[in-house]
């Protein structure tokens, strides 16, 4: 997150009237500048009035990581993450530590083999950390699933009981250029190694998701197709009769989508209803037993994403448009979801005050509340997955975002490094990502956060993540700092910082989805003010000279009169 500004000041006495005086201004107690009436050779910090949430002097000293005092491990090195009184310099084995001006701090140390003691000091406190270097058996068993050999399987097909799950390439692998499969999904099942079970695709998933049933997979044909365009979510919905719940995939090319169903035999064509999304579908039985539905799109660039919904034997391929907003320069139409990690008993990183201040399900929740407001300000609908400290787990949250099937979903998170890290070394803002084919949200939201918070812009990241890997709408994951660095920990817990970055988190997503929306209202009217010129107004509402120019019909661009009317065409 980088530096943020000092809130107070370090001040040396040097008589005591002032000191007196800092204790009446300040609220810092006499005795922590004068010592038995005899004046001291003290530094103290003097702060601003600065919301911190959750923040309370602790008077003594707190090693939130290792979270034990007597801690073993057979790393080399390891970091010591930790918060003081801010009023009294910090010692470790006689050194004095950095601290940030509420007393966070973090050493790097070297292990030697054995017992390693740290000794710290803290004005009268003291918190003595023993670390045990333990030798490393330098071996790994290696085997798990991954070792035992391929076998090939025949009649036996298998039904997924989780609500998602993520097919691999191999057992072992984390791939998540496949789609996640939904519960229910049957197939059959073509091979195994290990813990694994192999897909008709080619994939595997994993054993613990699969309910087996030891026969062939029965023949399987679509009887029927039914589609329905869905106004309130802005999806087109088709849904499939069929006997089973088939294996399936989704493939996503300029204008064209197709849906396949393996071990499958397809109906006829669709009908399609109006809807502003699809011309027309096709339907085939590949040469590989494979149902496919090809959809023509009327513009490949307002396919927003797609889902699959099954029961009972009914597959339902959704496709959700691009949101629709009322006008420009508001989110009116807009709906957002947001994701406040962690909650409840799941207090996420724990920070540099570990137990005994705020952690990063508290700093979420704050900033996500924020985040909700600066978003209905601008006009937005916003759902939130918790807005008190409540725990959700990861597969409730997906679900409500499959359910709700929002225009854009965010999650906001604290970051964190493992002990074995320099946690002096790790801090900024990342952007995480699944699926950023359909359209670019976590490009444009990075850059947008990064540019009005003054970050240094880092590449937006792939990942695994059960926030990101859904494809129902473009979904992101904010890691807004790292909750194991003082600095980014101490920003974090001030609500100016939380204040501004929340309303940077609402322009940014404002940015993206006006970058793909539609608009219901076709123009608006401008009235020129002196000094206006027609690329001054054409850049206001995000159209070209030539667009204004046409719809006024124009013959002279360098010449517009101060009161007149203009009709600003809106995309």
């Amino acid at each position: 997150m980088g530096k943020y500004g000092k809130i107070g000041k370090r001040i040396r006495n040097s008589v005591g009237v002032f000191a007196i005086a800092l204790t009446a201004v300040f609220g810092i107690p006499g005795e922590n500048v004068l010592r038995n009436g005899a004046l001291q050779d003290t530094w103290i910090t003097a702060y601003a009035a600065e919301d911190m949430l959750g923040y309370k002097n602790p008077e003594k000293i707190v090693i939130a990581m290792p979270n034990s005092s007597k801690y073993s491990t057979t790393a080399s090195k390891i970091s010591i993450l930790g918060a003081c009184d801010y009023r009294y310099p910090l010692t470790m084995n006689g050194e004095e530590l950095t601290t940030t001006e509420h007393g966070f701090f973090t050493a790097y140390v070297t292990l030697s083999m054995g017992e390693n003691e740290f000794f710290f000091q803290n004005g009268e406190n003291e918190y003595r950390l023993i670390v045990t270097r333990k030798k490393s058996s330098g071996s790994s068993s290696g085997g798990g699933s991954t070792s035992s050999k391929y076998k090939e399987v025949t009649n036996k097909m298998g039904e997924l009981t989780l609500p998602y799950t993520m097919p691999l390439s191999a057992p072992g692998t984390v791939n998540i250029d496949y789609l996640p499969l939904t519960q229910n999904t049957t197939f059959s099942i073509v091979g195994e190694w290990g813990s694994y079970y192999k897909l008709p695709d080619g994939t595997y998933v994993p054993k613990s998701a699969v309910k087996v049933y030891p026969y062939k997979l029965p023949a399987n044909r679509v009887y029927s197709e039914a589609m329905e365009y869905n106004e309130s979510t802005h999806t087109l919905e088709t849904t499939f009769s069929m006997k089973i719940d088939a294996l399936y995939d989704v493939q996503a090319d300029g204008n064209t989508v197709k849906f396949v169903l393996y071990d499958t035999v397809a109906d006829g064509d669709v009908f399609v209803p109006d809807n502003p999304l699809v011309e027309s579908v096709s339907a085939k039985t590949d040469g590989k037993g494979r149902a496919i539905y090809t959809y023509r799109l009327k513009n490949g660039n307002q396919l927003c994403g797609f889902d699959v919904f099954t029961e009972n034997g009914t597959m339902t391929f959704t496709m959700k448009y691009v949101p629709i907003l009322e006008t420009k320069g508001s989110l009116k139409g807009a709906v957002i979801l947001l994701d406040a990690g962690h909650g409840g008993t799941d207090s996420g990183t724990v920070g540099a005050m570990g137990g005994a201040g705020p952690t990063e399900k508290n700093v979420n929740l704050d900033l996500t509340l924020r985040t909700k407001a600066a978003l209905e300000k601008l006009g937005a609908t916003v759902i939130m997955v918790r807005g008190d400290d409540t725990f959700y787990t990861l597969n409730e949250r997906v679900e409500l975002i499959r359910k709700t099937k929002p225009d854009l979903s965010i999650s906001i998170h604290g970051n964190a490094m493992g002990i074995t890290s320099d946690y002096s070394k790790s801090s900024g803002f990342l952007t995480y990502y699944s699926y950023n084919g359909l359209q670019d949200a976590a490009g444009v939201i990075n850059a947008s956060v990064c540019k009005t918070m003054g970050y240094s812009e880092r590449a937006i990241r792939k990942a695994n993540l059960s926030l990101t890997r859904l494809t129902a709408c473009p979904a992101v994951l904010l890691e807004t700092a790292f909750l194991t660095h003082p600095e980014d920990y101490e920003a974090l817990l001030k609500a100016s910082n939380r204040e501004k970055l929340a309303g940077a988190i609402a322009d940014a997503a404002k940015e993206y989805l006006e970058s793909v929306a539609v608009y219901t209202q076709k123009e608006q009217k401008y009235t020129v003010k002196k000094g206006d010129t027609l690329s001054s107004i054409a850049k206001k509402y995000g159209v070209t000279v030539d667009a204004i120019v046409k719809a006024n019909k124009i013959k002279n661009k360098n010449l517009i009169r101060t009161g007149s009317v203009l009709v600003i065409p809106v995309k």
